[in-house]
């Protein structure tokens, strides 16, 4: 059975940007993504999250729509309101494959620097129990093996293909590289600029750039 493939690109989305869309959408034409699920952190362990939940949800609902399978899932706020307990990777993946039809897999997307350091990542080397990891590398700077520590070398040398056939026919388990044009830019450098009265064309779309004003977040 050749498997639909579903992009999972978790973040705090504070807010989001042009480097998460192009990531998502860089894979989408790479893969044929059937559909990509962005997922707002709840409680990031690894991130200071500043905006209310309500902001990041719309703003990420505005980015989206221009995008036909693009789809915000609030999965982890929701999980969060009702427990209070931080939001791990782990378990959105866990809940993700509740919902899974036969013929889908779930690709987690992430950047290179973001898989350098997995190993920090609660229960890491069970991701690969739920889903295909996708990587995106730095066209200057890809992934060697010398950087990687002993446990993640393992992973990336049983795991790695560069075979899109491959994703299709398991369900979960491998890992996956390509070089992209990369916008090298975050949220808290978006952030800042905005803080400055700095131009955010080419940071994030103008209706997050419209919403953002019209809250006056950020400042």
């Amino acid at each position: 059975m050749s498997l639909k493939l579903i992009g999972v690109l978790g973040g705090a989305f504070d807010p989001i940007h042009y480097g998460h869309i192009k990531l998502a959408k860089a894979w989408q034409d790479v893969a044929t993504l059937s559909k990509v699920l962005f997922i707002p952190s709840g409680l990031a362990p690894h991130k200071n999250i500043v905006l209310e939940n309500k902001h990041r949800i719309e703003m990420l609902n505005l980015a989206l729509n221009p995008y036909t399978n693009f789809f915000t899932d609030d999965r982890e706020i929701k999980k969060n309101q009702s427990d209070l307990k931080p939001s791990y990777t782990i378990e959105t993946l866990q809940s993700l494959i509740i919902e899974r039809k036969e013929d889908q897999a779930f690709c987690f997307l992430m950047g290179s620097d973001a898989f350098l350091k997995l190993e920090s990542w609660h229960l890491w080397n069970e991701l690969f129990n739920y889903c295909h990891i996708l990587i995106v590398e730095r066209r200057e700077s890809a992934i060697l093996e010398d950087q990687l520590t002993s446990s993640l070398k393992k992973e990336w040398s049983e795991r790695l293909t560069q075979n899109i056939e491959d994703l299709r026919g398991s369900s979960h388990g491998l890992i996956m590289t390509k070089k992209f044009e990369y916008i090298d830019i975050s949220s808290s450098q978006i952030r800042d600029a905005i803080y400055s009265n700095k131009n955010l064309t080419n940071l994030l779309p103008a209706a997050v750039a419209d919403y953002i004003s019209l809250h006056g977040l950020y400042r």
